[in-house]
């Protein structure tokens, strides 16, 4: 009896140790969101619009939460999340119907150039949004915790 319980303990660390990697590798590239974005505009404006019109809170397109925030008129569509309490990443691409870039959950933040796209660090800390345009009201995120 006693070798049975034995199992017990690894049984639950390699449980864990499986889902802690399906968290971390959940979600599409940052290549692979542009080309889907690209290769799909119409469908994704068809749908966004739509989700504006009818003030639609949260939905789903394809497997991905969709969210619509009211005042900063954004679409966000998160196709991938990472990590654990605050060593988080979220990761996907918005609609911006005034073709702005803007911060996750449709916050505004003091975004400053960088590169091809803008950044904003938290001051003092460690979080940072990182946004790029796609193409015209279109733009690829990543917010990390």
């Amino acid at each position: 009896m006693k070798k049975k319980r034995a199992w017990l303990p690894l049984c639950a660390v390699a449980i864990a140790g499986i889902l802690c990697a399906v968290i971390l590798w959940r979600g599409s590239s940052k290549s692979e969101i542009f080309d889907y974005v690209q290769e799909n505009q119409a469908n994704l404006e068809r749908f966004a619009v739509e989700l504006m019109r009818v003030n639609g809170q949260d939905a789903k397109y394809k497997d991905w939460p969709v969210s619509y925030y009211e005042d900063a008129r954004t679409v966000e569509f998160l196709t991938k999340g990472s990590g654990l309490g605050s060593a988080t990443a979220y990761e996907g691409f918005y609609y911006s119907e005034n073709d702005v870039p803007i911060g996750f959950q449709g916050v505004e933040l003091d975004f400053v150039q960088d590169g091809d796209g803008w950044i904003w660090r938290e001051t003092g800390g460690d979080n940072y949004d990182q946004t790029e345009r796609i193409i015209e009201h279109w733009f690829w995120f990543k917010m990390s915790f």
